[in-house]
């Protein structure tokens, strides 16, 4: 009699069948992480409507206004809750605070938070883009605009909302927007730790986006053999512009490849570029809709028309009607052509996974159906509809990690999806970011075929780490105990010389 386990067909089965056991059990665990993050939403909506009742019955039996009380309904609320939740007096009154802006100013953005559409921390940052606007009428329009976008989104994330909130602001109260950028004043903070200190800068969104990119363009004026890290080459380049000092790789090596004449340095900064996108109507003047300022988020139209008129900035019209005809470069038809690289960044905004907030025009343009090298026809085209920017790792895990799948789908009515499936199994969907800005962009018509024969990604191309996991944990460690030695001997000797003057007596004068 033939033994089943010695029967081929029989291992194959068992195979399949504990490989999707693994992955209902997978999918049945992620979804109840999501599950739970969607409860922590409802629980933070409790915890606002019972603050609120609790706030309103202190009121009633107040018969005077405490407006200008220092111990006012809010601060003493507050306190005790501080108190029961132990934490700090200013969280406790800003717990109370944020139950107001549920029940009074933003409602119907609140229950997003009943319904575990939308996290707490999302909540508290809308409230932060709201705080300047005052009328009641305005707050009202806002919070229901809010509100109908993200619940109609689909995953939102952090970025997702604040960039929400900053648009409708800017819409609506465009004028006090601008009155709150021009009653900022720009200035310089130094702040002092034990062994470093922090300059903080505060200037306008687009100056800071300029800065950020001529930094990270001469932090990466290295070879491959520089020992520090991104960070500490980014605080060195910085220090190193504002001495008018040189910032030179570490390495060391007489043929380091990174040597460059400053003559090659300035003309790689001169071509360092900040991308807004903005409505033709607004840059004339007749329209008040926002602009997207990349690295930012939205921007009101005023200060869309005031980077519009800086010395050297270059207005260039996007031509999305020509997309119809020609989205690939005729030369290459891998790579997109400057309209279509442009409109789908502006679309999705920032790296098209949801929760990510890499900035669009830092990001990879993905071919979302891979493109055929050897059958370019046949792979996934080079068209606003199967092109989205993605981050380096968001990238690398498309293409190399197993199990992780995305899609894009564009829906009748033009609104362009981006869907993401992870190892476990769990999807999910988010419309792009920008729809609003360029709502015609999926109803563009596409002039290529379905593909038939996407490409295929080579697993040996995949790029390695310059070191292991666990020796960046070790070298992070070593540093940690190093930092926490040098405190350690500063704190005994100042001890030792406390003492060693308090041995002394009185000193003799």
């Amino acid at each position: 009699m033939t033994n089943p386990t010695d029967n081929p067909v029989g291992t194959i089965t068992a195979i399949a069948t504990t490989t999707a056991i693994a992955t209902v059990t997978a999918i049945a665990t992620v979804t109840a992480i999501a599950d739970i993050a969607r409860d922590e939403a409802r629980l933070a909506w409790q915890r606002y409507q019972a603050l609120y009742a609790l706030l309103q019955s202190r009121n009633q039996e107040t018969s005077t206004s405490d407006d200008r009380r220092l111990l006012d309904s809010v601060t003493v609320l507050g306190a005790e809750i501080a108190a029961i939740l132990a934490v700090g007096v200013n969280t406790g009154i800003r717990k109370v605070t944020l139950a107001i802006e549920a029940n009074e100013r933003l409602p119907k953005t609140a229950r997003l938070l009943r319904d575990g559409l939308l996290s707490d921390r999302a909540f508290c940052s809308i409230v932060l883009q709201c705080s300047a606007v005052t009328d009641a009428d305005l707050i009202a329009a806002i919070d229901a605009e809010i509100a109908q976008s993200l619940r109609e989104h689909g995953a939102i994330s952090t970025s997702i909302a604040d960039d929400t909130a900053r648009r409708y602001v800017a819409e609506y109260d465009a004028d006090g927007l601008r009155d709150k950028r021009r009653a900022n004043t720009p200035g310089v903070t130094v702040a002092n730790d034990v062994d470093q200190s922090t300059l903080t800068i505060a200037t306008s969104p687009e100056d800071i986006a300029l800065i950020d990119k001529a930094n990270r363009a001469r932090a990466l004026q290295v070879c491959a053999h520089d020992s520090r890290t991104l960070g500490k080459r980014r605080a060195d380049a910085f220090v190193a512009t504002q001495l008018g000092t040189e910032f030179d790789c570490d390495c060391g090596r007489p043929d380091c490849a990174a040597k460059a004449s400053a003559e090659q340095v300035d003309a790689q900064f001169a071509r360092i570029v900040v991308h807004v996108i903005a409505d033709a109507a607004t840059l004339r003047g007749t329209s008040d809709k926002a602009a997207y300022l990349d690295g930012f988020g939205p921007i009101d139209a005023h200060h869309a028309r005031e980077i519009a008129d800086r010395p050297g900035t270059l207005v260039r019209t996007l031509d999305l009607a020509g997309l119809a005809d020609r989205t690939a470069q005729a030369a290459d038809p891998y790579r997109p052509t400057a309209a279509c690289a442009t409109a789908v960044r502006g679309l999705h905004g920032t790296c098209a996974v949801a929760g990510c907030s890499r900035p669009a025009w830092s990001c990879d343009l993905d071919h979302v159906t891979e493109y055929n090298h050897d059958a370019p026809a046949a792979g996934g085209a080079t068209c606003p509809c199967n092109l989205q920017p993605k981050c380096r790792l968001h990238h690398l895990l498309k293409t190399f990690a197993d199990g992780w799948l995305d899609d894009q789908i564009t829906d009748a009515d033009g609104t362009v999806w981006t869907e993401t499936t992870t190892p476990s199994g769990y999807t999910v969907r988010a419309r792009a970011r920008n729809h609003w800005l360029l709502p015609e962009l999926g109803l563009i018509p596409c002039r290529h075929g379905e593909p038939t024969a996407p490409g295929a990604s080579d697993p040996t191309d995949q790029p390695e780490r310059s070191r292991t996991r666990t020796e960046a944990k070790q070298a992070y460690r070593m540093r940690l105990r190093a930092q926490r030695r040098y405190r350690l001997a500063c704190t005994a000797a100042a001890n030792a010389r406390a003492a060693s003057l308090a041995s002394d007596g009185e000193p003799p004068f």
